[in-house]
C-alpha cells in the first residue's frame, strides 16, 4: 500500500477540504497558493494538523499577520514533539488567517512507495525501511544533501501531484501569487519549472522563498532570520514574500 500524502482528501468539517493534496474546497477564492513538497501519512510520526503544522510556517505567519512583529520564536510543535497539545496558532486560527489572506496550499509529491506492491517498514521518525535502506520522507535534500524523497524518485516510487496544481492554478486565474517552499534544484527544479512555465501562469507572480523548516538557516533566533528572509531577502538563490501584499494587510515590513 503507497504512502500518501496525509491531505490526500480530506474533509476539516468546517468548509474547508482537500483533494489531491490541494487545499482546493474554501468559503472563499484563493488568491495565493504556498506550494511545498510532501506531507507523508505516517501515523507514528508525522502529526501535523494541517499543511506546515510543524514547522515554523504558522509560527511566522502569525507573527506577520496577527502580532505584526516576531513574538513566537518557536516552531509550531508540541513540547518534546509528543500530541496532544494546544499548539499556537490553534489549528482553528490558521483557518482564519487562510480566510483573511486567501490562502491555498499544495504539495508536489502525491504519494511514494506505490509501484510493484513493494514491502516496507515505517519507523517512528518519518523513515521508512525499503529493501534494507532507510529513507527519510521529509527531508527533501536541501543545502546540497541528496534527501529521501530524490532517492525514491530514482527508483520510480514517486507519484508527482504537478499536473493536478497546474490544472487547479488553470481553474483559478484568480490565484496571481504562487510561492514554492524550497529552492528549486535537482527534481524540484524540474517540477517547479513545469508550473513556472505553463502558459497559464503568464501575469502571475511566482517565486521560491526560503523553507518554512528553517534548516541551515544563519541567524538567531532562527524565527528572526526567516522572517528577515521572507520579508527583505537579498540572496540571489530565493525570493520574498511581495511587500506590497504584505503591506495591504497591515504588516510593517521595518518590524521584521
Amino acid at each position: 500500500m503507497p504512502i500518501q500524502h496525509k491531505f490526500y482528501q480530506t474533509n476539516f468539517g468546517n468548509g474547508f477540504e482537500t483533494h489531491n493534496a490541494i487545499f482546493d474546497i474554501t468559503p472563499y477564492k484563493p488568491e495565493v497558493m504556498i506550494v511545498g513538497t510532501f506531507n507523508p501519512d505516517t501515523p507514528n510520526a508525522n502529526f501535523a494538523d494541517f499543511f506546515y503544522g510543524r514547522n515554523f510556517f504558522w509560527t511566522a505567519f502569525k507573527n506577520l499577520f496577527i502580532h505584526n512583529a516576531v513574538v513566537i520564536l518557536n516552531r509550531r510543535m508540541p513540547p518534546n514533539g509528543i500530541p496532544p497539545a494546544i499548539l499556537n496558532p490553534t489549528l482553528k486560527e490558521i483557518f482564519q488567517l487562510c480566510l483573511k489572506l486567501k490562502l491555498t496550499f499544495s504539495d508536489l509529491v502525491l504519494e511514494v512507495l506505490h509501484k510493484n506492491n513493494p514491502n516496507y517498514q515505517l519507523l517512528p521518525n518519518d523513515n521508512v525501511i525499503f529493501n534494507g535502506v532507510e529513507y527519510n520522507l521529509i527531508q527533501d535534500g536541501q543545502n546540497g544533501n541528496v534527501g529521501g524523497l530524490q532517492q525514491l524518485n530514482a527508483l520510480g516510487q514517486v507519484i508527482w501531484n504537478t499536473q493536478n496544481i497546474i490544472n487547479y492554478l488553470c481553474d483559478n486565474p484568480q490565484i496571481k501569487a504562487i510561492y514554492f517552499t524550497r529552492r528549486p534544484t535537482g527534481i524540484w527544479a524540474e517540477q517547479w519549472n513545469l508550473i513556472v512555465n505553463h502558459h497559464c501562469m503568464a501575469g502571475r507572480f511566482l517565486t521560491n522563498i526560503f523553507s518554512p523548516s528553517g534548516q541551515g538557516l544563519a541567524g538567531n533566533p532562527r524565527m528572526n532570520a526567516l522572517l528577515h528572509h521572507w520579508v527583505h531577502n537579498n540572496n540571489t538563490n530565493f525570493g520574498q514574500l511581495d511587500n506590497n501584499w504584505l503591506l495591504n494587510n497591515g504588516v510593517n515590513l521595518n518590524n521584521f
